[in-house]
């Protein structure tokens, strides 16, 4: 596994000035410990801040995304020493650029994979694309055991800002995401230290669907972020972890970790109280959106990644949120 991120920093507060500037008024301090939080960002806010036409989104959003992708692919294949050649599959994973061919087209000819190798791109499921990207890689490998999988998500949010958005919701997105991009090499066999994917599933909450996504409107990608999308996520995520973890002989007692999408404080909270967790539980997810902010489908493996560098061992529960609304889970063990 591995994880990048672009080289622009800005702190919380640098984001809320910037949006004020906007928005051509002064905006009100933010409280508490908002402005400790730091992004990251494919550009400086001064250019992220203006209008641009939907040709100019493509063409900075190809420029990053593809710099990004075959940085944490070259770095996810290096560590797991499996030769280009044994990789079967190609997941590309990203919701924040529409483009055809997919960035995995251009990859594989680069990075020196065969030109026979499966492609699977996965655009709409938004958040929860990193983890069902892990789910489709499974699935894979149970039916072609001695291949492997390059599994990848890139996102570059910053980029779907819409300077004209007066709505909560734009102004809310401008300060959770942030950029990155996350990748792994999934292989069959057991005994290898690192990250075990013993089993996934998805539910979809239908009366959710308004609640996240995005929409393609004039001038580029609409974010859709419901105030009422924590209060969905806590009513109904109890119900799909426990039917979950019972197909695998579990409840939540038996798990070791919780790997929860960095989708912000609310979103873990909600998480925090479905599965009435004690908070030490979520702790990693807490410090990588503090670290990092919410990079959509990459945005898990930053935490998976947390996990493993802080000697976490054991089992856990992976849970991220996609338009639908879906619920992505994947029930893994890290060994070290």
């Amino acid at each position: 596994m591995a994880t990048a991120v672009p080289p622009v920093t800005a702190t919380v507060d640098e984001v809320w000035d910037a949006l004020g500037r906007t928005r051509g008024r002064r905006l009100p301090k933010l409280q508490g410990e908002e402005g400790a939080r730091t992004r990251f960002f494919a550009e400086p806010l001064t250019s992220l801040m203006e209008r641009r036409s939907q040709s100019q989104q493509t063409d900075a959003y190809l420029d990053h995304a593809r710099r990004l992708a075959r940085r944490v692919c070259c770095d996810a294949l290096d560590a797991s020493r499996v030769s280009p050649s044994d990789i079967g599959l190609v997941i590309g994973v990203s919701c924040t650029g529409v483009v055809l061919p997919s960035l995995d087209a251009e990859l594989i000819p680069l990075m020196g994979l065969a030109s026979d190798v499966a492609r699977l791109p996965i655009t709409e499921l938004g958040c929860g694309g990193g983890v069902a990207g892990l789910a489709r890689g499974l699935d894979y490998l149970r039916a072609y055991p001695e291949r492997s999988v390059l599994l990848f998500a890139v996102e570059i949010p910053s980029l779907t800002f819409q300077p004209d958005d007066q709505s909560i919701d734009n102004l809310v997105a401008s300060l959770v995401f942030a950029d990155g991009a996350g990748a792994a090499v999934l292989r069959a066999g057991e005994g290898r230290p690192g990250w075990t994917l013993e089993q996934c599933g998805t539910v979809l909450v239908p009366e959710g669907a308004r609640h996240l996504g995005y929409e393609l409107r004039d001038g580029g990608l609409r974010v859709v972020l419901s105030r009422e999308l924590p209060e969905v996520v806590e009513a109904h995520l109890r119900g799909a972890v426990d039917t979950f973890l019972e197909k695998a002989g579990l409840t939540l007692a038996d798990l070791d970790a919780v790997a929860a999408h960095p989708g912000g404080p609310r979103i873990v909270d909600a998480v925090e109280r479905s599965l009435g967790l004690p908070p030490a539980l979520l702790a990693t997810s807490r410090s990588v959106f503090a670290s990092h902010g919410n990079a959509s489908s990459a945005g898990i493996f930053f935490v998976l990644e947390a996990m493993r560098r802080a000697g976490i061992e054991g089992r856990a529960l992976a849970i991220a949120f996609g338009p639908g609304l879906s619920i992505e889970l994947a029930l893994m063990r890290l060994t070290t």
